[in-house]
């Protein structure tokens, strides 16, 4: 299938029959304007396919590797292994080329653009075609996660009033992806130190996700700030970028795993974060003047 419109409607038989996904749970069939499902999926391509409806996915387990191409906020062409707890969001009428490699238990919420546009009519002074969403892939976002928790925990219970808590749930989904584009999500833009509790928090995480880290967004949104003050305000307090905090981890990573595995380099490089084996090289070889499997012939020895 290539360059077809995907409603609402059809988006449960579209998972199963086209997207290589197996269902679990179909929850709030009967509402109006908001819907969600359970699923595993495991790897597929799209190729041009577009949706009327805003979809927004939330990994409850497993991992997908994902490359994309479409209107993303970090540009036009997007790649990341989707984690636990880690959210994405693709919106309407927008042709997406997408592979996905792996498999990975989601739920997806899909939301109809009526609810989009009443918000966005809020929030562009009655003009929601001022505001335009756009797309994002592999978020840790705390509020979005509640949300959709609450979602589905409604379409569970099918208690009286569910449509209408869904719709309200849905409404605040809105306004935090619109108020992206607004660049006021509720972060505070500062010019003060991180403390030394931030900076343990943002460590910490990237400990235990130096497989795949977010992003500069995800580290900023741990401690609620946007992205330029968190760099600024990180660098001044480490003496290092975010960016080249995160290579010094990986290398002490590889080093470890080099010095007390047998794990092949290949293996070595994506469980530290690496894009390919080359990348790992080149890297390692800069930084210690050694190539990595030189250095675990010499450390063994």
């Amino acid at each position: 299938m290539s360059g077809q419109l995907i409603t609402r409607q059809a988006m449960v038989d579209a998972m199963s029959t086209q997207y290589n996904a197996e269902l679990h749970e179909i929850l709030g069939a009967n509402w109006r304007r908001v819907n969600t499902s359970v699923l595993s999926q495991t790897d597929n391509e799209i190729h041009g396919d577009f949706i009327d409806f805003h979809l927004i996915e939330l990994c409850m387990g497993g991992s997908h590797f994902l490359r994309m191409e479409s209107d993303l906020e970090a540009g036009s062409h997007f790649s990341t292994k989707l984690l636990p707890t880690a959210m994405g969001y693709v919106q309407p009428h927008a042709p997406v080329q997408q592979t996905v490699e792996g498999k990975a238990k989601l739920q997806q919420i899909y939301i109809d653009d009526v609810i989009f546009r009443d918000v966005a009519t809020a929030l562009a002074k009655g003009d929601p075609d001022n505001l335009k969403s756009l797309g994002f892939q592999g978020v840790f976002d705390p509020q979005l996660k509640r949300l959709a928790d609450l979602i589905m925990d409604e379409a569970r219970k099918g208690a009286p009033g569910g449509e209408l808590y869904a719709d309200l749930l849905a409404q605040q989904i809105a306004l935090i992806i619109l108020r992206r584009r607004l660049g006021d999500d509720e972060k505070k833009v500062r010019i003060s130190p991180l403390s030394d509790a931030e900076v343990a928090r943002v460590m910490e995480f990237l400990e235990e996700n130096l497989e795949e880290t977010g992003g500069l967004e995800t580290l900023a949104r741990l401690i609620d700030m946007d992205v330029f003050s968190f760099t600024r305000a990180f660098k001044a307090k480490t003496g290092e970028a975010p960016h080249q905090y995160v290579i010094q981890r990986r290398l002490m990573k590889v080093k470890e795993l080099l010095q007390h595995t047998d794990d092949r380099l290949v293996d070595i490089t994506y469980a530290t974060g690496f894009s390919n084996q080359a990348h790992m090289t080149t890297t390692f070889s800069k930084h210690f003047g050694i190539p990595p499997g030189a250095w675990r012939r010499m450390v063994r020895s």
